[in-house]
């Protein structure tokens, strides 16, 4: 009977020459001859490729030294990078480190659309089972159709190329999930998936955060850290590869809690691989400062297309976006959203304006082809006055491409009140109660709670009522409008402006916010700037995705709407109570 173990035998002395595998080769076709039974057959395949695996790794011949070395071999065409080829290098010496019998972790984080998951999920799987087609392989990520798809591309490269000398089981499965005939192979899954009863030596989690939404949903993060914790870890089998490679989206992503010393595990067990999109100090491919990363897809691209294209991706996307996806520095969720040096002023009186744009002279009247709305939020309790949330109006209008905040009035009023305070700013014939009243025929509020309340009383009133139903948090859409902020196309009334005092006390309460109690006039300013967006904006899908047919200009991505914490804060206010903001226009 020829077993694996009456096998053990045959090439058991080294394996230096070619003389040698030879020799070993001749002693396993005469068995060959001897065979009677499937299993027996089986055997003698699995001796011939653990020789030919030992005499590769002995000698290094046949054997690419790394992953990109096994995608040229099988593609000359295909576009080596810079920061494709370090990572390459690492990713080589760590599979070495696990042969001596020390297991390696890898964090690997970079911008979209950088050739990662085509090098780390697609060549380095293949080129592990050409090394060890007995180490078994388990890839995740946010979809399992996602490692799926890695894993059926890698079996057709397999049985395509026969002079890789991976064998395949015959029922070793198909598709995202197979086997090797000396038993490893790749199995798939999500990161909310099971493994019972499924071992790794190498563990490949490739973008386990699925958009902006999830990453900043704590209940999304939260289920991926479980995952880790209780799933994935408990799979591993010493000596053991980790490969963790994503974009960063949050300052608590999954990368985010590995290197934290807040969280379970040790954060000097990982080796961090950063490759931001434009250099800063202390770069890991040796780049100087400002010099960009190069696109794996634009072939022809030089250093001045390169930073064109990222300065492109930041203006369309803002700098929060640009620092997490782009540069991997996520800002802290705890930090403020909105940056008081992007604001800009208009004022009424022309002696104010200044020559760098900051204050501009503008006169409301004029712009009577704009398109102006009325933004309410409206929070009270019905138990009284004094202990209700603040009720806010703003009047807004967008000429072009700039939207200019004329004004607003905010109190802590009853729902009687706030009602007679609406009809009050609906008017079109008093200029003091109502400033431009009779521009305005949209009229902004949430419909929920209070706001589905008020629309039922008011609307054979007040014409124009429009309900807004938010799909996303707070935080979510005060994100969302953040590009055109920074951009300098968003107005307030100067400060400084006699009736404008009020503006001090929002500007405050952007610079807090998301963490002040009080956030009802953000609340209202970020349902109007979403109202008045730019038709086309945030009309397409992944950031990062192929420029237009200019060569310029990446698109906003359209989850970039639902970029924010999703964990509300409970709301609330100031104690002192507040009347009218009105500024009373000088000219009308």
């Amino acid at each position: 009977m020829i077993t694996d173990e009456s096998l053990s035998g045959v090439g058991a002395r080294a394996l230096n020459t070619t003389e040698d595998l030879e020799a070993a080769y001749a002693q396993l076709r005469e068995l060959a001859k001897k065979v009677t039974t499937q299993e027996e057959a089986q055997a003698i395949t699995r001796r011939v490729a653990s020789l030919a695996r030992s005499f590769r790794l002995r000698t290094g011949v046949g054997l690419p030294e790394t992953p990109i070395a096994q995608a040229l071999e099988l593609d000359p065409d295909f576009q080596v990078r810079p920061h494709l080829e370090y990572l390459s290098q690492r990713l080589a010496r760590a599979v070495r480190q696990v042969e001596r019998g020390n297991n390696q972790r890898l964090a690997i984080s970079m911008p979209p659309r950088m050739g990662k998951s085509e090098l780390v999920s697609k060549r380095t799987p293949l080129w592990l089972l050409r090394r060890h087609p007995e180490w078994k392989i388990v890839q995740a990520s946010y979809d399992a159709s996602l490692p799926g798809g890695w894993a059926t591309s890698v079996r057709q490269t397999i049985e395509e190329n026969p002079r890789l000398g991976i064998a395949l089981a015959k029922d070793g499965g198909a598709g995202k999930r197979w086997s090797t005939v000396e038993g490893g192979g790749i199995y798939t899954t999500s990161v909310r998936g099971g493994l019972t009863g499924r071992g790794a030596r190498v563990l490949i989690i490739d973008d386990p955060v699925k958009d902006f939404v999830d990453a900043h949903s704590l209940t999304m993060r939260e289920n991926v850290w479980n995952w880790w914790l209780s799933v994935a870890q408990t799979r591993l089998e010493p000596p053991y590869l980790v490969l963790v490679v994503m974009t960063r989206w949050h300052e608590d992503d999954f990368v985010g809690r590995l290197l934290s010393p807040d969280n379970e595990g040790n954060p000097q067990d990982w080796e961090r691989i950063v490759f931001p999109a434009v250099a800063e100090a202390e770069d890991q491919l040796g780049r100087q400062p400002g010099d960009p990363l190069y696109s794996p897809i634009l072939r022809n691209e030089n250093r001045a297309m390169a930073l064109d294209r990222w300065d492109d991706t930041k203006r369309a996307l803002g700098t929060y976006v640009f620092s997490a996806m782009y540069q991997q520095r996520p800002a802290p969720a705890k930090g403020a959203i909105f940056d008081v040096g992007w604001w800009r002023y208009w004022t009424d009186d022309p002696d104010k304006a200044t020559e760098d744009g900051r204050v501009v002279y503008v006169e409301p009247g004029l712009f009577t082809g704009g398109q102006w709305v009325d933004s309410w939020d409206t929070s009270f309790k019905s138990t009284g006055v004094g202990d209700s949330d603040f009720v806010v109006g703003q009047r807004w209008v967008r000429q072009g491409a700039n939207r200019y905040l004329i004004a607003q009035q905010r109190g802590r009023w009853s729902f009687t009140q706030t009602i007679k305070q609406m009809q009050q700013w609906a008017r079109t014939d008093d200029p003091y109660a109502s400033p431009y009243g009779h521009f305005v025929h949209e009229r902004l509020i949430e419909d929920r709670a209070n706001g589905s309340a008020i629309i039922d009383t008011l609307r054979e009133q007040v014409a124009g009522l429009k309900p807004i139903n938010p799909t996303v948090s707070k935080e979510a859409r005060a994100r969302a409008i953040t590009p055109e902020i920074e951009s300098g196309n968003v107005y307030l009334p100067l400060p400084d402006d006699g009736p404008n005092q009020w503006v001090k006390d929002l500007l405050s309460e952007l610079r807090n916010f998301p963490h002040d109690a009080a956030d009802d006039q953000v609340d209202a300013l970020t349902q109007a700037l979403s109202q008045l967006r730019i038709a086309g904006r945030g009309g397409i899908t992944v950031p990062g995705a192929m420029p237009n047919r200019s060569g310029r200009g990446y698109q906003v991505p359209r989850d970039l709407a639902r970029a924010a914490l999703s964990d509300l804060r409970s709301r609330g206010g100031s104690s002192q109570p507040t009347g009218y903001n009105t500024p009373i226009p000088r000219r009308y």
